[in-house]
């Protein structure tokens, strides 16, 4: 028995000897070396990518909007814009002929500035309106020069946004109604100026 595990021991250890150790962790030492090459160039791609980002907002108080921003470190230019007809179709009719056409175009966008296309009507009639309240946007970008483009695309579905408008109606209202009494207070002002010089002027003339 003592002499078979002896055996065995000296195979293993001529096993050992004979593989080739070295050569087997230079391999697996390259092989990671590339892959964090390839991981960094990767990294580094995506860094120098164009990055577009569309979102709804509210501009002159309750005028619908969509605004393309560039979210990303390099200029990109805006190939093309596509709203769904269902949608559009409620729209004025010079409207909709201009966002026709910017199903194919050449905005360019530089990094941290933003570009907004108006739908030339209220929110407001849009969610009480309007039959089909989703706007779906299919866009075309690529980085500013280049021929490589990519294609997103989202959707805005406007009733999600009526309890939030109502409250920046609210909001609206109220400083409607806070301009309005400082242009009564300066139109007092200017009376009682008036009032006190006419008062002066009576005084002299007694």
């Amino acid at each position: 028995m003592e002499e078979l595990i002896e055996r065995l021991v000296i195979a293993v250890e001529q096993q050992n000897t004979a593989f080739p150790w070295d050569s087997v962790i230079s391999v697996l030492a390259l092989i990671a070396s590339w892959v964090t090459i390839l991981f960094l160039l990767k990294e580094r791609s995506e860094k120098n990518r164009p990055y577009m980002q569309i979102s709804f907002e509210l501009v002159r108080s309750t005028l619908a909007c969509v605004v393309l921003r560039n979210v990303g470190t390099v200029p990109l230019e805006v190939k093309g814009l596509t709203f769904n007809e269902n949608f559009t179709k409620q729209l004025q009719e010079k409207t909709q002929k201009r966002l026709k056409k910017k199903e194919s175009t050449s905005i360019v966008i530089f990094p941290g500035q933003k570009w907004i296309v108006s739908f030339d009507t209220n929110v407001f009639n849009i969610i009480n309106d309007f039959e089909e309240k989703t706007v779906r946007i299919d866009f075309k970008y690529s980085k500013y020069g280049k021929n490589k483009s990519y294609d997103e695309k989202i959707e805005i579905d406007f009733s999600e946004y009526g309890g939030f408008l109502n409250y920046i109606s609210e909001v609206d209202e109220f400083k409607n109604s806070v301009d309005n009494l400082k242009k009564s207070m300066e139109s007092i002002n200017k009376d009682i100026k008036k009032l006190a010089v006419l008062v002066e002027n009576g005084e002299n003339y007694g």
